[in-house]
């Protein structure tokens, strides 16, 4: 396999990653904030319910995508370079990048759509917790890999004796 291929290849594996962690944090999001609560598992049908969580979970899965998305590439590209491997650097580096992503005006739109109100503190933990849930989702995927399409990881071939 060419290195070009290789490193196609990563990036395809690279975005499904991204997309897992995201629907990762989205469905942790629409619980944690209390967006979806185990009152409307009885009160509504189980088709609108399953609806409006599906529709939820990708709205606020896009929503993070949409956020995070520059911050978390250039922190994808520097980990698969320094070959990162580790759960805790994902994890921690993908709540850092949740913290950050806190303060932006996109995490108050987020926040002003749930039905219920949620103090600042708890907003900032659950950003939190949702983006060390996406990064541990994005690490189990594609971040255990991290750098292994690079030449110097692949082993050397055996030179072969003439005689």
């Amino acid at each position: 396999m060419g290195d070009i291929l290789r490193l196609l290849v990563r990036m395809f594996a690279i975005a499904f990653g991204f997309f897992a962690g995201c629907l990762a944090a989205g469905l942790a999001y629409a619980f944690l904030a209390r967006l979806v609560v185990p009152e409307d598992f009885g009160r509504f049908s189980e088709l609108e319910l399953t609806v409006t969580l599906i529709v939820g979970v990708f709205g606020v899965a896009s929503l993070f995508a949409r956020a995070v998305l520059l911050p978390t590439f250039v922190l994808i590209a520097i980990f698969e370079f320094w070959r990162r491997r580790d759960w805790l650097s994902h994890a921690l580096a993908a709540g850092g990048i949740a913290l950050v992503a806190t303060s932006l005006p996109l995490a108050t739109a987020v926040h002003s759509s749930a039905a219920t109100a949620i103090e600042p503190s708890w907003l900032i933990a659950v950003h939190v917790a949702c983006g060390i849930i996406g990064g541990s989702i994005y690490w189990l995927f594609v971040g255990r890999n991290a750098g292994r399409w690079l030449p110097s990881e692949r082993p050397a071939p055996v030179p072969t004796d003439p005689n």
